[in-house]
């Protein structure tokens, strides 16, 4: 989990999207295939990979496994399997890895087809999200106060910082995610699994979130802000505007200044047009 900053930032390239989310106070979670990255929430961890990973790590796993295999097996019995497949070899086993990393890949699948996913960034100035999440400064991002994303009962925030990889999951981190997981943490499997990404992305600086439903609704005080592309057409500022003239606690508007690479305030008179 994360200690998030006190706003997350949305970039929307679809006008359409971004009068729902606006005038509909609600928030669209994607599936799988919606995403545009056609890696992202795929597995990123396999056995085989993993050949050269320690020894101790190997252990670590295939004490899991035992465990998983014979329920009910003392420790002590474990092990014995354990130094059994070591003696063998059998994270050497080519065959083997192969047919466990599909094992272990049908059971991801079952398990990604219960989320949706939204993706939030810590920045509004990202000036490559700009180009890349926003229609080339034509669309606009908007602010979200962050506290509105706790959960109600322990208080603990949503989202899970993403976390950029240089080559694909160690051992060692997905035997922690599922003793982790053995161990009460719900969520440990899914922020490995779901919450790593290429490095190649680390610029977007992500928070995701998870939900089983298509929309998150909101109240519109957690709307806080609305930061409008420096290439966005006019009417869709004018749209945007009376969307929320009627608003009691109305978002902040600002408009990008790419010469200065901030955001600029608009008063609310635009609103009286």
């Amino acid at each position: 989990m994360v200690n998030p900053s006190r706003f997350l930032y949305r970039y929307y390239s679809n006008f359409e999207y971004i009068l729902d989310t606006v005038i509909n106070r609600r928030i669209y979670f994607l599936s799988q295939e919606e995403l545009n990255d056609p890696f992202d929430c795929r597995l990123k961890f396999s056995l085989l990979h993993c050949k050269k990973d320690p020894e101790d790590d190997w252990k670590s796993y295939l004490f899991y496994l035992a465990k998983c295999e014979y329920n009910g097996i003392s420790d002590e019995e474990t092990r014995k399997h354990v130094d059994a497949a070591i003696n063998k070899k059998l994270h050497k086993d080519n065959n083997w890895l192969i047919n466990s990393d599909k094992s272990i890949k049908d059971s991801h699948n079952e398990c990604l087809n219960s989320f949706r996913i939204c993706s939030f960034s810590k920045s509004p100035r990202n000036q490559m999200m700009w180009a890349h999440y926003a229609d080339d400064h034509k669309g606009m991002v908007l602010q979200f106060r962050s506290s509105y994303f706790r959960d109600d009962a322990s208080g603990d925030f949503r989202g899970f910082d993403i976390d950029y990889y240089e080559q694909p999951i160690p051992l060692k981190k997905y035997v922690d995610a599922i003793k982790n997981t053995s161990e009460g943490d719900k969520t440990a499997y899914a922020r490995l699994i779901w919450c790593s990404k290429s490095d190649e992305w680390s610029g977007e600086d992500e928070v995701r979130l998870f939900s089983t439903k298509k929309y998150m609704s909101y109240p519109e005080e957690i709307l806080t802000g609305i930061s409008i592309g420096s290439e966005c057409p006019s009417h869709r500022i004018d749209l945007l505007l009376k969307s929320i003239s009627s608003w009691k606690k109305k978002p902040k508007v600002f408009k990008e200044a790419p010469e200065r690479s901030s955001l600029i305030k608009i008063y609310f008179s635009l609103l009286a047009k």
